[in-house]
């Protein structure tokens, strides 16, 4: 019996790419007047500080601090970051954030694990401020149990120990679990992995009906 549903947070249930896209421009277009630099010459920069920080951090919730990446970006430009930085962060954080929308279904989804006793929960990578932000703006707060993203367990999915924390703060055993997300290796065989039924959400297709055959197949268990 299937007593708790693990969720991926970005692009399973939001689209991504649109508000990465949109906010992304935002800050191009900020920064390119800001410092009178042509827009291959920000995106030089902007790749370099993005890749220097992977690099430099590794499979880590912080590899994806868009602060730093913009730090970098600035520094890679020979400019001083500290007060551009935060500003190029804000920008893009509040552009993101007000243009968020739960995908079709999924909301729907949610009350129905609830309505038949099944807890939700979030499992993701990033850090654990800006998720928590994303959840809020999503008004989903009140539809989750946990959140364990992979800056707290200190390693990303697909690693089992991400899956493991996951199950630690339900005190459920991997059979009474299954989980929800958008990425074949990370979400899918991360979760089988670790003992896990798992189902991947196909960004491709309208949400509602996934979501609606997911909750049937869940729910007779």
């Amino acid at each position: 019996m299937i007593r708790a549903v693990i969720l991926d947070l970005d692009n399973t249930l939001y689209a991504y790419e649109p508000l990465n896209e949109e906010a992304s421009a935002k800050v191009r277009e900020f920064i390119c007047g800001q410092l009178k630099i042509t827009i291959p010459q920000y995106e030089e920069a902007y790749k370099f500080g993005k890749n220097e920080t992977k690099k430099r951090l590794g499979n880590v919730g912080a590899s994806h601090n868009r602060l730093l990446y913009f730090q970098k970006t600035l520094e890679y430009l020979g400019v001083n970051p500290i007060a551009l930085s935060l500003q190029m962060y804000e920008i893009y954080w509040g552009t993101f954030l007000k243009k968020m929308s739960l995908r079709e279904g999924a909301g729907e989804f949610m009350d129905r694990m609830l309505e038949h006793g099944i807890r939700v929960m979030i499992c993701t990578d990033l850090t654990a401020h800006i998720q928590h932000r994303k959840i809020e703006a999503l008004g989903i707060a009140d539809k989750i149990c946990y959140l364990v993203t992979s800056e707290e367990a200190g390693i990303e999915k697909p690693a089992p120990e991400i899956f493991a924390l996951c199950l630690e703060k339900l005190k459920l055993r991997p059979e009474e679990v299954c989980c929800i997300g958008d990425d074949p290796r990370k979400d899918v065989e991360g979760a089988v992995a670790a003992g896990i039924r798992a189902f991947l959400f196909r960004t491709e297709e309208p949400g509602a009906p996934q979501f609606e055959e997911m909750a049937e197949q869940i729910l007779q268990q």
